[in-house]
């Protein structure tokens, strides 16, 4: 499974790319929201994890842009944020997000929320 995952804490990103590389996905990084567009439109994941705090473009406005882009199947779209507040899940979902992660999270729940484990 291709998927694009952006988050600008270079550790986090790091680790959650390791665990999700061991379960054979295809991971491409991105640290903030232009360089997951620039990723969506050339390798059309069949999933997306963003973060919701990120510089340049957040998670918020990178979803709404993905949910735009056109000559691509609409990919799964994962928050995967720290923000766990009831404003930030509702303001998730109108962005156009299919699930909504709060960190810390197991990677088994990462990786039923992507599809991959039960």
């Amino acid at each position: 499974m291709r998927i694009v995952y952006a988050e600008d804490d270079a550790v986090v990103r790091a680790n959650v790319a390791m665990l999700l590389v061991k379960f054979g996905v295809d991971v491409h990084e991105a640290r903030d929201g232009g360089e997951a567009l620039a990723l969506c439109r050339a390798f059309h994941p069949k999933v997306v994890v963003l973060d919701l705090q990120m510089p340049n473009i957040d998670g918020f406005e990178t979803a709404r842009r993905i949910r735009e882009l056109e000559g691509m199947e609409r990919p799964r779209l994962i928050a995967l944020t720290g923000q766990s507040s009831a404003q930030a899940q509702q303001e998730a979902e109108l962005a156009g997000f299919d699930e909504f992660l709060a960190k810390p999270v197991s990677g088994r729940r990462l990786l039923q929320a992507m599809g991959l484990a039960q």
